[in-house]
């Protein structure tokens, strides 16, 4: 009798105490501050409009960085990152999509100081696809499946105050067209010095490297600055070149533009 009346407390205690616990270790759709970095330009929100082969291009990025659940005493993080992005090229106050493409990853971050922090990307997809405007007839006449997915680490440093260096190293486990895509690595720094206050000017400039039996270079360059409010929510405006690889459709053609980047960290 004295047994059972004890497990049943012991049953009590821990029903009560518990839930208790796990509350206080896990945190369900934990607040963070809008993906602003070298490495998350994949998935912010701009607007872009350039020229490109001496026409106007305008690309469009609608992105996310959703964090689903925190485990504090570990400083975890688990998430999914996606995007969508559109490649244009007006004419005549009408707007063709020529190609578009998405993104959709999902990621662990460890965050074990305040100046050094790790993403772990067990899948990012990537797939391309033409739409009603495109200007390569011939990928039209013979379209082919462009998709692939890779395992991605990056890590982040910030060892001054507005000083923020990126390096981040992928590894592709299967492509449908580029047989050849095996590797990318990319890095970069971003310098903003006032990161409080309504005006934040800030420099980036990321760097990558693509390995389709040999290695592609890409350079982005933006420098701008943001117009925030006191909840950290801001817009921006930049001047932007870029000259990389095509992530979409056309993955073995090269974007090289000059433009103005509008930014919106939501």
């Amino acid at each position: 009798m004295q047994l059972s009346r004890s497990l049943s407390l012991l049953t009590v205690f821990l029903l009560s105490a518990v839930p208790e616990l796990f509350a206080a270790d896990f945190d369900l759709l934990p607040t963070q501050a809008p993906p602003f970095s070298a490495s998350s330009l994949d998935f912010r929100y701009y607007l872009y409009t350039g020229t490109e082969n001496n026409r106007i291009v305008n690309h469009g990025n609608l992105g996310l960085d959703f964090p689903v659940v925190a485990y504090e005493p570990w400083n975890l993080t688990t998430g999914i990152a996606a995007a969508v992005h559109l490649v244009m090229y007006p004419q005549n106050l009408r707007f063709p999509v020529d190609n578009f493409y998405a993104t959709l990853a999902a990621y662990v971050d460890y965050v074990p100081s305040s100046v050094l922090s790790f993403r772990l990307y067990p899948i990012y997809h990537v797939s391309g696809h033409l739409a009603d405007g495109t200007l390569d007839d011939s990928a039209l006449a013979n379209p082919e499946a462009v998709s692939a997915e890779m395992t991605k680490f990056e890590t982040d440093l910030k060892p001054l105050n507005g000083l923020s260096l990126t390096l981040g190293y992928g590894r592709y486990y299967h492509v449908c067209s580029q047989k050849e895509l095996t590797d990318h690595l990319d890095g970069g720094i971003q310098i903003q010095p006032w990161q409080t206050g309504i005006l934040r000017p800030y420099l980036m400039v990321s760097g990558d490297l693509i390995h389709m039996d040999q290695w592609y270079p890409g350079i982005d360059l933006e420098i701008g600055t943001q117009i925030a409010n006191i909840k950290n929510h801001a817009i921006g405006v930049a001047l932007r070149y870029f000259n990389t690889m095509d992530p979409g459709y056309f993955f073995m053609s090269r974007e090289k533009s000059l433009g103005i980047q509008f930014n919106f960290l939501l």
